[in-house]
């Protein structure tokens, strides 16, 4: 399989000659119509999906045709930010989702041909109601005693998400003892501290309230000179976890000179999944628990990371003796002072883990707000400046992206636990979007036509699974083994053939013949 990109062809020289230039792109797509439509069509800008009035409108002048305005909007106006069609930014989706700016994917594009089955740009769900004190005051008391490591949960608002945190950690089930360290910095508000007293009372966890609020790293650091000799775990109020989390997370923990370890999750940057570098807004109905659980039986290595993420992370205690703790001065609002304390480790020879056997759910930026983006862009420049490097350590990271194998594992493990019948099919112009009567027992598989950079290749698309954007291309250069192995990983049972070209004729071909491989190889692993 390869994710490289296709070789460069005379539609996209003739694309880039007239990059950023209105009067340019205009007379091409004026002298050289049917060009144009193709390099359209390439892009799956198929008529009606942009807007000619609309668009119009931005670019400030007429189009004689729609593939005149979406030829105009590809050359020009994508790169100016301008709006194809009412309801969408290129701007704003390319800073939502970065892993599609870093493949080099036009964002209308992309959009409209996976974006949208993938779920992104859609509304964050609503967060369920708060759970009932009584149910909260129902939990069996940690283990208090023989704690060997505390979480740490600072509070400050957000009453709901913070009490389903909490809620998430007592009901777990895990070996290791710990001690729930719930920080109220001051909260305004008395429902939510008079129900953290009553769980303080009952001894489900131990309270610690601020006099006055002293900001997110302050409350952190209370929280973690609580008791001295213990391992930490930070976790943001707006976090779940689901099951043995801890038991994992500690196991990551506790590989030689690790200082930190990070979960994956939904929101977690680095460590984001599905789509990474990407706050994935997943749907009420995921069942997030079976992601979890997928995560614990895929049984990945540890990658190691630059930096750990604070929404969920674990740290050695030896490591916060040795180099102290986080940062209040600097950072005290939050945001950044992880990244400050991972790369104190990291000189004074720790190392980062992240945790590819667990999965936490992220509510993201709930615990700031509308202040975010202000500390956002704070931080990294305060970073920057103590770490000289730091954003060219992160960026190689990101380009190598170690976390790859685990995430594509994760997307593998998601089609295989569907428990209905794998049928693969081609798809010419993108996802369907209309569920075939009678077919609800049938998960169906499309072979999507990649966009460019990737033209000529194919992306394996489940509908109705969510976003899955890892599973590997496919193309006519695929070798039989590879499609035979993919196959046999998804449990894909049928192939359906579909509509296409020459390409698509040629990697059909292939199919058939991968589909009878594993086929074989299923039936002679299991003696028959």
């Amino acid at each position: 399989m390869s994710d490289r990109r296709s070789p460069r062809t005379t539609s996209d020289l003739l694309l880039s000659a007239v990059r950023g230039r209105s009067g340019g792109a205009a007379a091409i797509a004026r002298v050289l119509p049917d060009w144009t439509r193709a390099i359209c069509r390439q892009h799956g800008l198929l008529p009606g999906t942009v807007d000619l009035a609309h668009y119009s409108h931005w670019a400030g002048r007429s189009f004689s045709s729609f593939d005149a305005a979406a030829f105009h909007y590809l050359a020009v106006g994508s790169g100016r930010g301008w709006s194809p069609r009412a309801g969408f930014s290129p701007a704003d989706y390319c800073r939502q989702n970065p892993d599609v700016a870093l493949a080099g994917y036009e964002p209308f594009a992309h959009w409209l041909r996976f974006g949208r089955e993938e779920g992104r740009g859609a509304a964050a769900p609503t967060d369920p109601p708060p759970p009932d004190i009584r149910h909260l005051l129902g939990h069996r008391r940690p283990d208090m005693a023989h704690a060997t490591v505390d979480v740490v949960i600072p509070v400050y608002g957000g009453r709901a998400l913070a009490l389903q945190a909490i809620d998430s950690v007592l009901g777990s089930a895990t070996r290791e003892a710990f001690e729930l360290v719930v920080v109220d910095d001051a909260s305004p508000d008395p429902l939510l501290r008079s129900e953290l007293q009553a769980l303080a009372a009952a001894g489900l966890v131990t309270l610690i309230e601020n006099k006055r609020n002293v900001g997110f790293v302050g409350a952190v650091n209370r929280g973690v000179a609580l008791h001295p000799a213990r391992d930490i775990v930070l976790l943001n109020s707006d976090a779940r976890v689901f099951g043995d989390w801890l038991d994992r997370l500690m196991t990551a923990l506790r590989t030689p000179r690790t200082a930190t370890a990070t979960p994956l999750s939904n929101a977690a940057t680095i460590l984001s999944y599905p789509a990474t570098l990407c706050e994935n807004r997943l749907p009420a109905d995921v069942d997030i628990a079976l992601w979890d659980r997928l995560c614990a039986a895929n049984d990945m290595p540890v990658v190691e990371v630059p930096t750990g993420v604070g929404f969920c992370m674990a740290v050695r205690r030896a490591c916060l003796d040795q180099i102290g703790a986080f940062d209040e001065e600097l950072f005290g609002r939050g945001y950044g002072e992880e990244n400050d304390f991972c790369f104190r480790a990291t000189a004074a020879g720790w190392r980062h883990v992240g945790a590819t056997g667990l999965f936490v759910w992220h509510r993201g930026g709930a615990s700031f707000g509308d202040e975010r983006k202000t500390l956002v862009e704070a931080a990294q420049s305060t970073i920057e400046t103590l770490h000289p490097g730091y954003a060219a350590t992160v960026g190689r990271f990101i380009r190598d992206d170690p976390l790859a194998a685990a995430r594509r594992a994760l997307d593998v493990a998601r089609v295989r636990a569907d428990s209905r019948r794998k049928r693969l099919s081609f798809e010419s112009f993108g996802p369907a979007e209309v569920e075939t009567p009678g077919e609800r027992d049938v998960l169906d598989i499309l072979l999507v036509p990649d966009l460019p950079p990737y033209v000529g290749q194919y992306r394996l698309v489940p509908q109705g699974l969510g976003a899955v954007p890892n599973l590997p291309r496919c193309g006519p250069t695929t070798t039989a083994d590879s499609l035979a192995a993919l196959l046999s990983d998804l449990g894909i049972v049928e192939f359906g053939g579909g509509k296409g070209g020459a390409a698509a004729a040629a990697l059909s071909r292939k199919l058939q013949g991968a589909m009878e491989r594993s086929t074989n190889g299923g039936a002679a692993a299991n003696g028959l």
